[in-house]
C-alpha cells in the first residue's frame, strides 16, 4: 500500500496553522499517512500548536515528526523535509495551505498518470479582498490550464503551474528538494527541474488546495511587492539560471502597470467564465494591483544589484 507523506512547512502561522493540521486528517482513513511538521523558528504559538495536534492526533498516522529549521529558506525547510521521509508520495503543504476533500477523493487517480502534479488553489474568501483574489486565482487557473495544453511551453518547463506533490523517485533523482531559492519561485524551480528530468508532470484541475490569506488589499500589495524583489535577493545562480523563462514572463507583465492592456484581457476572460461583471471588474483591478506591486519591487531590488 502506497505510503503518502505530508510535509507542512510552517513559520509564524498561529492564526492558520490548525486548519492545515486538520485537513491532514481527510486522508489518514484511507491511507497510510506520514506526518512531518518543519517549524521555522517561530516567534508566535505555532511551535505549542504543532506540539498539540501530534500530542491528540499521533494515533493517526504511520509517525509524526516535528522539525526545526532556521526558518532562512522555504526551500531548505522542504529539503529538511523530504531527507526525514520514507513516504513514496509527498505532498508538500504551507502553513495555510489546508488540503481540500478532493486529495481523498482523487489522489490516487491523478497520481497514475503523473510522476509530479500540480493541484488548483482556491482562497478562502474571508473579506472583500480575499474574495476578489479568490475570482482572480480562478481565472488564473484557467488561463493556466491553456497554457499546459500547448506542448511548447515544456521546453521551458519554469513557465509551468508549480507542483505541491512528487513521487519519492523523483526527488531521489534530484537529490532532494533543490535549495536553490528562499522564497521565490521555489515550488517552480522544483517543477521545473524534475520536468527536464523527463518525469511526468500532471496539472490537476480535481486536486484543490484552499489558500487562507490575511484580509486587507495590503497584504495583497505587500506579498506581490516582495515576490517582485525576491527575483533579485531569493535565488542562487543555480535558481535565476531555472527561472529565467518565468522571470521574463513574469517581467513582460511589467507593461501592465503602465498599460493595463493584460487587465482587460484578464476581465474578458473572468466574463467567459462566470458571466459576471463585476467580479471580471475586480479581477481586472486584482490583476493591475499584482503587476504593480510586483514591477515595484523589481524596480526596488534593481537598486541592489
Amino acid at each position: 500500500m502506497t505510503l503518502f507523506s505530508i510535509v507542512v512547512v510552517t513559520k509564524n502561522n498561529a492564526p492558520t496553522i490548525r486548519h492545515v493540521l486538520s485537513s491532514t486528517l481527510t486522508l489518514t482513513d484511507k491511507y497510510d499517512v506520514e506526518l512531518i511538521m518543519v517549524d521555522g523558528n517561530s516567534r508566535d504559538d505555532t511551535p505549542k500548536i504543532l506540539g498539540d495536534f501530534a500530542e491528540k492526533h499521533r494515533g493517526y498516522f504511520i509517525s509524526v515528526k516535528i522539525l526545526r529549521d532556521p526558518g532562512v529558506s522555504l526551500s531548505y525547510a522542504r529539503y529538511l523535509g523530504f531527507k526525514n521521509s520514507i513516504g513514496d508520495v509527498l505532498i508538500f503543504l504551507d502553513g495555510d495551505t489546508p488540503l481540500s476533500s478532493s486529495f481523498k477523493n482523487h489522489l490516487e487517480r491523478e497520481l497514475e498518470d503523473g510522476d509530479l502534479v500540480s493541484p488548483v488553489f482556491e482562497c478562502i474568501p474571508i473579506d472583500k479582498s480575499t474574495r476578489s483574489f479568490n475570482w482572480f486565482m480562478k481565472t488564473v487557473s484557467y488561463i493556466q490550464g491553456e497554457i499546459v495544453n500547448q506542448a511548447s511551453v515544456l521546453s521551458d518547463p519554469s513557465i509551468l503551474p508549480p507542483a505541491r506533490i512528487y513521487k519519492r523517485r523523483v526527488l531521489e533523482k534530484m537529490k532532494g528538494y533543490p535549495v536553490s531559492s528562499r522564497f521565490f519561485g521555489e515550488d517552480r524551480v522544483a517543477t521545473a527541474i524534475a520536468v527536464r528530468l523527463r518525469f511526468r508532470y500532471k496539472f490537476s484541475t480535481r486536486l484543490k488546495l484552499f489558500k487562507i490569506d490575511e484580509p486587507g488589499i495590503d497584504s495583497y500589495w505587500g506579498k506581490h511587492y516582495r515576490y517582485g524583489l525576491g527575483i533579485h535577493i531569493d535565488l542562487t545562480p543555480l535558481g535565476e539560471s531555472i527561472l529565467r523563462g518565468y522571470i521574463l514572463a513574469r517581467r513582460l507583465n511589467h507593461i501592465n502597470a503602465l498599460f493595463p492592456i493584460l487587465s482587460v484581457l484578464y476581465a474578458g476572460r473572468s466574463l467567459s467564465i462566470s458571466r459576471n461583471l463585476r467580479e471580471a471588474i475586480e479581477v481586472s483591478l486584482m490583476k493591475y494591483l499584482v503587476d504593480l506591486a510586483m514591477f515595484t519591487g523589481d524596480l526596488k531590488g534593481s537598486m541592489y544589484g
